[in-house]
């Protein structure tokens, strides 16, 4: 029947079904589809590979460990979200399948995974230069990137020197596979997203979703997803999702004090917090976000 591939994006093109062949077959799903009837059709389907969001392939990774999800794919693939390492390692629990990543926008394709699972920048395709993210004072931390785009082969409405926004680390060691092409260690976000603490001195210092993520998941192993929001003022909103049986008030406080902690060991003004059990609700075809900044609303006369 050819390889079987179930591809989930939040539009349908009819790019997607100009692709079938004999060797190929690629069936779309919409993310607003209703969960079951997607499990019924991908255990018929029996799909070699799935393509999606990365929050879609983490419902489905439960939903295969409930039992009632009944298919076993040789490759995923991660698009559209970051794609955080308790999300990598509870989808190799759930499938026992390689992982890989596209990394594209519509500007074009920008990185793809190699054999070894390296995000490869698509250096034949696109031009990217790399603008250090402002602030950045910690050298235990690795250097954060926003990426420049220009496209190499567009011939009509070029693009070019094209700032995405993103956040971005990169890789000094080379690759495996041999190919010479730049390595995305992560992609973290948007850098409109990205929080800030005050220090001392008055500067503003930028907390990557990284640091952040490992303050907040590190207080306690009974948490088992999160979102922080920082408001205009600085403060912080966190929401935790725990195990039924933990004890959320102690949660909290270990959240807050381990954040507080780390801000005020590096200088840091100690920003004010607030813990919330349960994470809000989002439409199926929203992107989650599980770290960002809510901006000041612009001035209108």
């Amino acid at each position: 029947r050819g390889c079987r591939v179930a591809f989930f994006l939040r539009a349908f093109s009819s790019l997607y079904a100009g692709v079938n062949s004999p060797l190929l077959q690629l069936r779309f799903f919409a993310l607003t589809q209703p969960r079951a009837e997607i499990v019924t059709t991908l255990n018929r389907y029996q799909p070699q590979i799935v393509v999606g969001p990365p929050s879609l392939l983490a419902a489905l990774a439960a939903a295969r460990q409930d039992g009632i999800l009944r298919i076993k794919p040789q490759r995923l693939i991660a698009v559209a979200e970051v794609l955080e390492p308790q999300d990598e390692q509870l989808l190799h629990q759930s499938f026992g399948a390689p992982i890989h990543q596209i990394y594209q926008c519509t500007e074009g394709l920008l990185a793809v995974s190699c054999a070894h699972g390296q995000l490869h920048i698509q250096e034949d395709l696109a031009a990217l230069q790399l603008e250090p993210i402002p602030g950045q004072r910690d050298p235990t931390e690795p250097i954060h990137y926003t990426p420049i785009v220009t496209d190499l082969w567009r011939t009509t409405q070029p693009i070019i020197r094209y700032r995405l926004g993103d956040l971005l680390q990169l890789s000094d060691q080379p690759c495996p596979c041999g190919c010479c092409f730049r390595v995305i260690i992560a992609i973290e976000g948007r850098a409109g997203d990205l929080c800030y603490a005050t220090h001392t001195d008055g500067q503003r210092l930028p907390l990557f979703p990284a640091t952040l993520r490992r303050l907040v998941l590190d207080s306690s192993a009974a948490i088992r997803d999160y979102e922080i929001v920082q408001q205009p003022d600085d403060a912080f909103q966190i929401y935790l999702a725990t195990d039924p049986a933990a004890d959320f008030g102690s949660i909290a406080t270990n959240v807050t004090a381990r954040v507080r902690t780390a801000l005020t060991a590096n200088g840091c003004q100690p920003p004010t917090m607030q813990v919330t059990a349960g994470i809000p609700p989002r439409p199926a075809t929203a992107k989650r976000r599980r770290v960002q900044r809510i901006q000041d609303a612009p001035c209108t006369l």
